[in-house]
């Protein structure tokens, strides 16, 4: 038996199966990028972004400012579905409460503060949604310079503790599931080695 050529084949062998699990690697990352929500770019936000109908919450709207300039002020709409109860005063900022003709409260404004670049303004108010689905609000950044920046990211999803799906739970168990396949195929790939090296 010429050992070298068994030596030869058996390093090919290893280098197949090293881009293998190269190849699965890979696989294993762009799933888990794909089953995660996406965080890469920063939104005005809402948390929580999901409530039960007609529970009593807190919300905290996140303002990132990616702006060069000072944050000097955040406007936030309230759709018809959502009751707000009150709102908290952020330091240094005014916080003014508008209401629309029935005295409902359709909009909350944070002004004359200054939130430096890159930095992170928190703004409170406690509120109830009335029923199941999903509630848009509108978010308007002003800066020191005049200018503003318009989001529809504020999105709170209304439904019932049974029937809401998790997509960070989600993506985790996808994330499992890959990591389980990728670790099984090299499970399988060394068993099938170890048989061929005893089989020579």
């Amino acid at each position: 038996m010429d050992l070298r050529a068994v030596r030869a084949q058996s390093g090919g062998r290893s280098r197949d199966a090293a881009r293998v699990r190269g190849r699965h690697a890979a696989l294993f990352v762009a799933l888990i990028f794909l089953a995660l929500p996406a965080g890469a770019a920063a939104h005005v936000e809402l948390t929580p972004d999901r409530v039960a109908p007609g529970s009593f919450t807190l919300f905290t709207v996140l303002s990132p400012n990616e702006s060069a300039q000072p944050l000097t002020g955040l406007e936030l709409t309230i759709p018809d579905g959502l009751l707000v109860d009150s709102v908290a005063d952020t330091p240094g900022f005014s916080t003014r409460i508008v209401e629309d003709q029935q005295h409902r409260i359709a909009g909350l404004s944070w002004q004359g503060g200054r939130v430096a670049p890159a930095r992170l303004a928190l703004f409170h108010f406690s509120g109830t949604a009335r029923s199941a689905g999903l509630l848009q609000l509108t978010g308007i950044q002003r800066f020191a310079d005049g200018s503003t920046r318009l989001w529809h990211s504020p999105v709170v999803n209304v439904a019932s503790a049974g029937t809401k799906r998790d997509s960070l739970t989600l993506g985790l168990a996808v994330a499992a599931l890959a990591l389980a396949l990728l670790l099984g195929g090299g499970a399988l790939a060394l068993v099938l080695a170890r048989g061929r090296r005893a089989a020579a």
